[in-house]
């Protein structure tokens, strides 16, 4: 007797549920003709939805937002100063280990200066003004949170929860505010991503510039977007440019003082030097910190390039983009669920065959595990599935009984008999 869960299984299973997934989930709000990755429809409807909260109300200075933000910053990193042996007081404030620091929570109220500043920002129409005090929030957060023991990551998530709160702010600039206004916000914006707070977080730093994505919807504001990626890039370019330029100078100088440059990293593994970006900070100098921030945001960047295609309403410029880039996880993810919307399933089999030729270990990152439980062989098993072919998926199942980790055998071997006794 089959198990009741088995009796739900038909098939058609791997097929209807992807496209379930793909059609209701993923691509539910139908804005453009494809999947996105940085942007998401639920950034349009909070913009919406707080329109009601916004007036046309002046925000606080620039002076005093910079004051009212700071001081319990300071506040805290001087009551945390009153129980470090090891800190000292600099012209600049106080210094001290961050291992020596007691772990910072959001309870210590240090951040409550930034809650009022934005708070008070989020409510205004006055766009510029408003942006500009959101841009000085992001800035000192960062800075905060880079110099605090934030072991439990409260801080980060924090900074995390506040980029999110400026790209819903943006969309509401870039569907209200004049262009001119638009364009100024958005540099703005632009500029406290490009700084030194957030060149080393490739992530949020792209997650910033992704503010652009709500310009690119039009065509009188589109080109604020690119400007903004264009600055990025040459920010990044500055950064390994400062960072050689100063391992020059630091050698030169040994060489004419007669030491010797010291060798970094001569103790490494070729794979530890290969994925800097795993490795402790402290053990890497400036150049090499330089060069795994360039290779993160190279990465991430390809996300608001992709996006920025869709968005502008160049779909086949934002397919050839992600088919080129296959072996990046989320963007091959985005192009299986272009094919799966389109239900070009031979197409989705050559794209499978192709992602696993280049890149065997390949995951699925986009797609939920319940939903894709073999990965790319499952993207793999809803094309045979849809195109009715017998033979293959017979094939597939009787390789999947003969693995003895395989933790679905009962499923299997139940769709395996489905399709032994199905005849059309």
């Amino acid at each position: 007797m089959v198990d009741a869960p088995h009796e739900r299984i038909d098939t058609r299973r791997e097929v209807e549920e992807l496209t379930d997934y793909v059609n209701n989930g993923w691509l539910r709000s139908g804005e453009f003709d494809g999947p996105t990755i940085l942007w998401n429809h639920l950034i349009r409807e909070a913009s919406q939805q707080d329109e009601q909260n916004r007036n046309d109300a002046p925000v606080a200075p620039l002076t005093d937002a910079d004051t009212v933000i700071g001081m319990p910053m300071q506040w805290y990193f001087d009551s945390i100063a009153a129980i470090v042996p090891t800190a000292e007081r600099t012209e600049n404030g106080v210094e001290m280990p961050r291992s020596d620091m007691p772990t910072f929570h959001l309870d210590s109220q240090a951040l409550s200066g930034v809650d009022a500043v934005v708070g008070n920002a989020l409510a205004s129409t006055r766009w510029a003004d408003a942006v500009a005090n959101l841009a000085k929030a992001l800035e000192m957060t960062a800075r905060f949170v880079g110099n605090v023991a934030d072991r439990d990551n409260e801080g980060f998530d924090y900074l995390k929860d506040l980029v999110q709160s400026v790209r819903v702010y943006m969309d509401a600039v870039a569907c209200n505010a004049d262009p001119m206004t638009g364009e100024q916000a958005l540099r703005t914006i632009t500029r406290v991503a490009c700084n030194d707070e957030f060149r080393l977080n490739a992530m949020q730093m792209v997650e910033l510039l992704s503010c652009g994505l709500s310009f690119a919807q039009w065509d009188d504001t589109r080109m604020f977007a690119y400007d903004a990626l264009t600055a990025a890039t040459a920010a990044m370019d500055e950064l390994i440019k400062h960072a050689s330029g100063n391992e020059a100078n630091e050698a030169n100088k040994a060489n004419e003082m007669g030491k010797g440059v010291d060798e970094p990293h001569k103790n490494l593994s070729a794979d530890d030097l290969a994925n800097l970006a795993s490795l402790d900070p402290t053990l890497l100098t400036e150049r090499e910190l330089a060069e795994s921030a360039r290779h993160q945001f190279d990465h991430a960047i390809q996300f608001l390039r992709h996006d920025l295609m869709r968005i502008s309403g160049d779909a086949t410029a934002a397919d050839r983009f992600l088919c080129e880039h296959h072996t990046v996880e989320p963007l091959a993810d985005t192009y299986a669920a272009r094919l799966v919307d389109a239900e070009r399933w031979t197409d989705l089999i050559d794209f499978v065959d192709l992602v696993e030729r280049d890149n065997p270990n390949q995951c699925t990152v986009m797609f939920p595990e319940d939903i894709v439980p073999y990965e790319w062989e499952t993207m793999r098993e809803a094309a045979l599935e849809a195109l009715g072919r017998r033979d293959e998926l017979i094939a597939m199942y009787r390789e999947r009984l003969d693995d003895e980790f395989d933790p679905n055998t009962d499923i299997t071997r139940y769709k395996l008999n489905l399709w032994r006794e199905r005849r059309d």
